[in-house]
């Protein structure tokens, strides 16, 4: 069969209807739970409102909420955590029903306990010990007070009345969070779960938590509204915790109850969240082969929702097509993109941003921090952008630099209606998002490029390449507005003093040291490279690995408490460590460099600590400071009279604040301009 045939015929399973119960999804895709921390007083705001009604304009046929505290006696430990059992939550249920059902989606409320991975000092006014099985805590947690029997009695029944609520706002279907490491999957889990009741021991045993949670929601909501419960597949601890098998068990006996219309499947715990919500590093559709089992084990009993790093459309397709799932969670992918399900339908849209997995979303959830898209600023941005509509009066607009920045202001000022052409110096677009996606398991950044390019032209915009535009350049022609978005480089420091031959080793900046691997050449390196780290991001562990796998020495160091600690909140670090590890890869944090003399370094400890010597290092490579790459702006900003610096160029900052930057001053910035305000 051709490859487009087949692609459609997975498209066209991807768009079947499917009924849960009372309810008709009008598609297979799925924005799973999402902790999106815009809640205002334990409340569902306006902007989580206006987040929603956008996924479901865009054709999403189910979404769910995020977890919602369904008992005040084991609440989450999130600072802007939602409340399903406040009385006041009624009346937002029914502001997201009244969002999204006129656009065709369904909106189910995912109610949980936080149990062992709670808090006992959430906010100033709910302080308790924490509740969970036994007193096993959650990693890095505390030790928690184990449930009594009616305790458990209370929170089924917290867990109905919230369901009941759930109803009285108009919501289309409740699902238990029993997974990732939360209080009911602490129950299903013999990790957590060392109880000698009837709540402990045997699969039935660890499931009665479960089944007594969802009579009591059943006999709240009544017969017609869907009822499900999310489950995870594999704990990834070994025989310690819940393994396939032991899921496999579990369905059996839930499946046996009829208590429940759908399962909804994911991989990881706390103590693997790295898989739970998969970065760039992990393959996409991983998740599958399990869904496959499960559906055959409960045939047409249940249906399978499952989750796990899918993005692609004809993937997922692929997966209802075949039998392995009914449903296909496609969360990020519909942050990033919201048109996603009406685009993969032949539903007329521009070119969008796939998911690439940066996990720059998780990484604020994590942090408490509203979540947005490192590729999509308008994630979460909903109730103050509008959709962008050509302006009445077009400009030209000179865009100078195809790095993230740049490419993203053309691309808006292009769909606002502009004249838009970039210049870029390199051979190839993308800015440091090359470099990037030149190191292990970052591969995913080169698509990033991909789409703002194909964006860019869909958008009537024009890309030049190698075309270094110098002062009289910039200025020459009828360029209403220049946009400066040359970037920034990373430079070597002046401190400590390196001698002129770098001590008798070899210097790098990060940039430099990455696109010297990237070619292969790694002469400069020589046998052992120590890489000073300022950031805690991916790249320098990312270069390590890589000169380690060429079976170079590798030292890294930070003077950060720890490594890599923005690799960590993304959720990546977990992936690179173990192959660091096996390698070799010597690591230091909390030091500083210190003496460099010949072919030896000394790091200093920060809080005075006795010095470390390094022997026999090579080369240096420093990823400590950026700085901004903007002498074009600065020679004819006074020149012309709409001159714009943005990115890097302004001021180095992650990628996540550019691409903001960009977007926002094409928005306010061009469309004011072309409309004459």
């Amino acid at each position: 069969m051709p490859q487009d045939v087949q692609r459609r015929q997975w498209l066209s399973a991807l768009s079947q209807p499917l009924r849960v119960r009372g309810r008709v999804l009008r598609n297979r895709v799925m924005m799973s739970a999402l902790t999106l921390q815009y809640g205002e007083d334990g409340l569902i705001s306006d902007r989580h409102v206006a987040f929603y009604a956008e996924r479901a304009r865009g054709g999403v046929g189910l979404m769910f909420s995020e977890q919602l505290d369904a008992s005040p006696l084991s609440v989450s430990p999130f600072a802007h955590a939602l409340r399903a059992y406040d009385r006041r939550q009624v009346v937002r249920f029914r502001s997201v029903a009244d969002a999204v059902h006129p656009h065709g989606a369904k909106f189910f409320a995912q109610l949980f306990c936080a149990g062992a991975a709670g808090a006992s000092t959430v906010g100033l006014a709910r302080w308790a010990p924490l509740r969970a099985p036994s007193r096993i805590p959650a990693p890095g947690g505390e030790v928690p007070l184990p449930l009594s029997e009616a305790e458990l009695e209370r929170i089924a029944a917290d867990f109905g009345s919230s369901a009941q609520q759930v109803v009285e706002g108009g919501l289309d279907g409740v699902e238990i969070h029993g997974a990732h490491g939360w209080l009911v999957g602490q129950f299903l889990s013999p990790y957590y779960n060392h109880r000698q009741d009837a709540y402990g021991g045997s699969v039935e045993n660890r499931c009665r938590l479960a089944l007594r949670i969802g009579r009591s929601i059943r006999a709240a909501v009544g017969e017609d509204l869907p009822v499900g419960i999310a489950l995870t597949t594999d704990e990834l601890m070994g025989p310690a915790g819940i393994t396939e098998d032991d899921t496999l068990a579990q369905l059996e006996v839930l499946a046996a109850s009829g208590l429940f219309d759908f399962f909804n499947l994911s991989v990881g715990s706390s103590h693997q969240q790295h898989f739970t919500i998969a970065s760039m590093a992990v393959a996409q559709g991983f998740t599958l082969p399990f869904a496959a089992r499960a559906k055959a084990a409960l045939g047409s009993r249940a249906a399978v929702f499952i989750s796990g790093r899918i993005t692609d459309p004809a993937m997922a397709g692929q997966a209802v097509a075949t039998g392995q799932a009914d449903v296909i969670g496609m969360t990020r992918a519909v942050i990033a993109d919201p048109q996603l399900p009406g685009r993969a339908q032949g539903r007329a849209a521009p070119a969008a941003m796939r998911c690439i997995g940066a996990n720059h979303c998780v990484s604020r959830a994590l942090a408490d921090q509203a979540v947005t898209c490192v590729l999509n600023p308008a994630a979460g941005r909903e109730l103050t952008w509008q959709p962008l509509s050509p302006v009445a009066r077009g400009l030209q607009v000179r865009v100078i630099g195809a790095g993230p920045a740049g490419l993203s202001f053309a691309v808006t000022a292009a769909r606002l209606g502009h004249a838009v052409e970039v210049f870029e110096a390199g051979a190839d677009p993308g800015g440091h998002l090359r470099w990037l996606a030149a190191l292990p398991t970052r591969s995913a950044w080169r698509q990033a490029i991909d789409d703002l390019c194909r964006s860019l032209q869909e958008a009537q915009g024009r890309l030049n390449l190698e075309r270094e535009l110098d002062e009289t350049s910039a200025l020459a022609g009828e360029a209403d507005v220049i946009v400066i978005a040359t970037g920034s480089a990373w430079v070597l420091p002046t401190e400590p003093a390196v001698a002129p031959d770098g001590g008798g080793m070899r210097c790098l900046s990060l940039d430099q040291a990455i696109a010297q691997a990237a070619r292969k050449d790694l002469t400069p390196f020589g046998r052992h490279a120590l890489i000073v780290d300022g950031t805690g991001t991916y790249a320098p562990l990312g270069l390590a690995d890589l000169l380690s796998d060429a079976g170079i020495q590798v030292t890294l160091a930070t003077e950060q408490r720890c490594i890599g600690a923005v690799a960590a909140m993304e959720l990546d670090l977990p992936h690179v460590l173990p192959r660091l590890a096996q390698r070799g890869v010597t690591m230091h944090a909390e030091r500083r460099l210190g003496r460099i003399q010949s072919h030896a370094v000394r790091l200093e400890g920060i809080w005075g600590q006795a010095p470390i010597g390094i022997e026999a290092v090579d080369c240096l490579v420093f990823a400590e400071q950026r700085q901004p790459q903007s002498r074009l702006y600065e020679r004819i900003r006074n020149r012309h009279p709409r001159v714009l610096c943005i990115g890097d160029a302004r001021s180095p900052r992650s990628t996540a604040a550019v691409i903001h930057e960009a977007v926002k001053s094409a928005r306010e910035l061009v469309g004011r301009a072309g409309e004459g305000t």
